[in-house]
């Protein structure tokens, strides 16, 4: 079969993480002039300090709600959660996806109480009757599985637990409602395309108050927390800055959904008419904006079929999860331009041909 006179997306870096940075970043544009310095003198301080009240203003989070930067990306911030806020009442845990269940691992290894509600099959588990007392504990959007809670409708109004969620790929995406959340733990990777270096919390008072002096790593002790928890990484902090520059410049959380809306879109579309995938979520009203995740429905060589995307530069890093059913993972966030994943579907049904029917 002869290479066909389609065009390719014009960047083919598809990743669900760390995603393709925003138009109109470069290296040459981060500003360099705190590179090298202590990050406790006054001026790198203020620099700090002011992007992180960017971060509030920007994505509208409440005064009184604080901002925490934690080291390790979001996995050391959902760490520094599940062992200095969780474990004095039972946790309801809701998985629908690997991290979820990663997560639900490392509480289950800390002894704490668990009403575990899990399904894996591109469902959401069971939300009903959760005890107002429990804590909860979720994953907004699943990146692993497609799958997203999509709204938080289902709390009880009189719910006295807090609530943690992991918001890492709804972050900058969403209109996330911080009201209903005591911790909100992502990282600038996602959505933004910025470096993933530093983890976020964002606690509510109620969540602040729940604090207490106990025996965790130094890395995760909020209640040590003194402007940060360690030497930043100042670089990241300038890319950060760009991002947020180049998010707002877009148009922001408007601009960031109608942009995952149109790229869904067109996901949506290739999926219904093609025969080789199948949306691993069936109804709708939790299909995420952004990652596209589709089963496949054939057999035929797997690793053939990626090495030549990636070999011939027309999609990278679009391979399922490693733990989850052979299929394509496509991130659709607003770092990704429409025109690219059409060239992308294009693409994808020719190499279909190729592969699946030889």
């Amino acid at each position: 079969m002869t290479t066909p006179n389609i065009n390719k997306p014009v960047d083919p870096r598809f990743s669900c993480g760390p995603t393709k940075k925003p138009d109109g970043w470069s290296l040459e544009k981060i500003n360099n002039i705190f590179l090298g310095r202590y990050h406790r003198s006054e001026d790198v301080r203020d620099f700090i300090e002011n992007q992180l009240k960017r971060l509030k203003k920007i994505l509208k989070i409440p005064d009184e709600f604080k901002v925490f930067v934690i080291p390790g990306s979001c996995t050391g911030a959902v760490e520094a959660v599940i062992w200095s806020l969780l474990g004095k009442r039972q946790i309801t845990a809701l998985i629908y996806d690997y991290w979820g269940m990663t997560w639900y691992k490392d509480l289950k290894k800390l002894n704490y109480k668990i009403d575990f509600r899990v399904s894996l099959d591109g469902s959401i588990p069971n939300l009903d009757n959760i005890p107002i007392k429990n804590d909860i504990f979720f994953v907004w959007t699943g990146t692993t599985t497609g799958i997203s809670i999509n709204n938080l409708e289902f709390l009880n109004p009189k719910h006295d637990g807090l609530v943690v969620s992991d918001i890492t790929s709804a972050a900058f995406i969403y209109d996330i409602p911080w009201e209903k959340i005591d911790a909100s733990i992502f990282s600038w990777q996602k959505a933004l395309g910025s470096e993933s270096q530093h983890g976020i919390v964002i606690m509510s008072p109620k969540a602040i108050s729940r604090l207490e002096k106990k025996i965790v790593p130094k890395l995760f002790d909020f209640i040590e927390y003194d402007f940060l928890i360690n030497t930043p990484s100042l670089l990241t902090f300038s890319d950060f800055k760009l991002c947020l520059d180049l998010y707002e410049k877009k148009g922001g959380l408007d601009g960031n959904l109608e942009c995952c809306k149109a790229n869904k879109l067109v996901m949506d579309k290739w999926e219904e008419q093609s025969i080789y995938v199948q949306r691993f979520v069936k109804d709708k009203s939790f299909q995420a904006l952004s990652p596209f995740y589709a089963t496949f429905t054939k057999s035929f060589d797997y690793e053939e079929f990626f090495n030549y995307l990636s070999n011939n530069k027309i999609a990278l890093d679009i391979r399922n999860y490693r733990m989850a059913q052979p299929g394509i993972r496509v991130w659709t966030g607003p770092t990704i331009k429409k025109n690219d994943l059409i060239a992308l579907t294009n693409w994808l049904d020719w190499t279909f041909n190729k592969f699946v029917n030889k």
